[in-house]
């Protein structure tokens, strides 16, 4: 048994670990450093060298530094849901805010979901792969409107932009626009108005810039990809070289913990590779290169893409039949994550808070495994008792660890005692904690849901402010999370021990432990935890009371 402990001691630990070590945020490295300051520096540490008098030569005429060329026009485009830029460089999406969030709990700025400050990065340009069409690099499209105002009476519309070069192709990008959805089209027409022949391929860009932040939406930031069927995501600080997948491409998105900016081919083969690389520390690049295309003089052809700019919610991703709800994947226990996701919002709908029904669903779960709780607290006490005897053929057998053995497991036989009894009914539910675990740290139903008093963000760690700030803690005290160690300080002195002091404190240093673990996860989870710790010295102390 006190092996038993100790092992499933250690293996929780190097769940922990193998947790935060794959699903941690990452630090992303810093911008290069200023080379040119550092040039202007040697230059000035240089000796002054003299030089002979050289001819008197006439001076070069001045030249006069290229006036930077205009931008073009900003499209406006409000819905019920956002509020989204165009911009006619690129035909791009310059900004995009979602009106149902903010970027902080503190602030009244909508969620911003494009960072890019360059008409360079800005997401939806196409590229062509060849190089075919050198002045598209920098197209400036003309728009058919300058805003679209979006309403009940006017549930959808469209902004169209075209760009003619000089040779006479011609590239149209329609966008239309739905007032109730954060879905929205994309029609690419290319039109081939000149003598030769178009060999190349286009390909529809997403680029976003990451910054570091300092609140938990920054826990996941990089790219989400579904392909052959097979979700996969790649935190930016993971990406070192361009990475290129071929397959059925579903989609690939851009995404934090809560948002995501996507791409969807609507045709088949429509995308032949999708191509993701970081161009910089805080930038990651996707590029979704279309079919070889010949298009012949006077021949054209049109593609379509969706695209997905909002929340990574089930409830509004489902609906759109575009397979973009696998993108809320709360890991290797995903599967039940979900029920259990479907059971907060229902305890939601009728309470109103998600604080309480965390409660709820806690007390639920805890009544699911009540049965083999109360098996394991009743086996490590029946245990218990057997200690005194366990110990005398400790001493008598001392140098026949054969013998011991067998004298052990009679005894345990005599006495209908199992000495797996107190880990096993604990591993079954193992599966249900680390699906809690990542739903009520990652779910965005928690993102800056109030509970009650100090606690406005169950998404973000618990702070009860006091003005100053706390070393290692910040600007307030956890008071759910030193509740949280408190009880389980508790819970630890009410658990039946083997009799072995090594073993009893080493136990004794997990409430330590597991405080100092929790002070920066999320309100959510540290509640869920604290109210379980709760009902199990309660049940326990009924154990402890009444069981024989």
């Amino acid at each position: 048994m006190e092996k038993n402990a100790i092992i499933a001691f250690v293996l929780s630990m190097a769940v922990f670990g193998a947790y935060f070590l794959f699903f941690s945020p990452k630090e992303t490295p810093g911008p290069a450093k200023d080379q040119t300051a550092k040039a202007i520096s040697e230059q000035k540490q240089a000796p002054t060298v003299l030089s002979p008098p050289a001819a008197e030569t006439k001076a070069p005429p001045a030249v006069k530094p290229e006036a930077p060329k205009p931008h073009g026009r900003d499209i406006v485009v409000k819905t019920r849901l956002f509020e989204a830029v165009f911009s006619e460089d690129g035909a791009a999406l310059k900004s995009h805010k979602l009106k149902a969030y903010k970027e902080k709990l503190v602030v009244k700025d909508l969620k911003e979901m494009i960072r890019a400050d360059q008409p360079a990065s800005f997401p939806l340009q196409l590229e062509w792969i060849k190089k075919s069409q050198p002045e598209f690099a920098e197209a400036r499209f003309t728009a058919d409107k300058g805003a679209l105002l979006l309403s009940p009476e006017q549930p959808e519309g469209t902004v169209t932009f075209r760009w003619t070069s000089s040779q006479g192709l011609t590239v149209i990008k329609t966008y239309t626009l739905s007032n109730d959805s954060y879905r929205i089209d994309l029609d690419i027409q290319v039109i081939n108005h000149t003598s030769q022949p178009l060999d190349d391929n286009l390909a529809l860009v997403l680029e976003n810039r990451f910054p570091p932040s300092s609140d938990n939406s920054g826990a996941f930031q990089g790219a989400l990809r579904l392909i052959d069927g097979k979700y996969k995501e790649t935190a930016l600080a993971k990406f070192e070289k361009e990475e290129v997948l071929t397959g059925k491409i579903r989609w690939g998105a851009l995404a934090d913990t809560y948002f995501m900016g996507a791409i969807v081919p609507l045709e088949t083969q429509q995308t032949v590779s999708l191509k993701v690389f970081k161009p910089a520390p805080e930038f990651l690049k996707m590029t979704f290169v279309g079919s070889p295309w010949t298009l012949a003089p006077q021949e054209e052809k049109r593609i379509k893409y969706a695209l997905y700019f909002g929340p990574r919610d089930t409830k509004i991703l489902q609906p759109l039949g575009l397979d973009l709800e696998k993108a809320v994947n709360f890991g290797f226990f995903d599967i039940v994550s979900k029920p259990l996701l479907w059971v907060l919002r229902f305890f939601n709908g009728f309470l109103n808070n998600y604080g309480w029904s965390i409660i709820i669903l806690t007390i639920l779960v805890k009544i699911l495994f009540w049965p083999l709780t109360h098996k394991s607290y009743k086996s490590m006490k029946d245990m218990q008792k057997l200690q005194p005897k366990i110990a005398k053929l400790r001493e008598k057998y001392k140098d026949n660890r054969e013998k011991l053995n067998q004298e052990t497991m009679a005894l345990y036989k005599t006495y209908k005692v199992n000495p797996l009894g107190g880990c096993l009914p604990m591993v079954i539910q193992i599966p249900v904690f680390f699906a809690l675990y990542s739903l009520l740290g990652y779910a965005i139903e928690l993102r800056h849901a109030p509970f009650f008093l100090w606690i406005n963000d169950l998404s973000a760690p618990d702070r009860l402010s006091i003005g100053i700030p706390i070393p290692y803690v910040g600007d307030g005290i956890p008071v759910l999370t030193l509740l949280m160690g408190a009880s389980m300080f508790i819970q630890q002195k009410m658990t039946p021990t083997t009799g072995d002091p090594t073993q009893a404190k080493i136990m004794m240093f997990l409430p330590v432990i597991f405080t100092f673990m929790f002070i920066n996860f999320a309100a959510g989870l540290v509640l869920y935890w604290l109210v379980n710790n709760v009902l199990s010295i309660g049940q326990q102390y009924y154990i402890n009371k009444y069981a024989n």
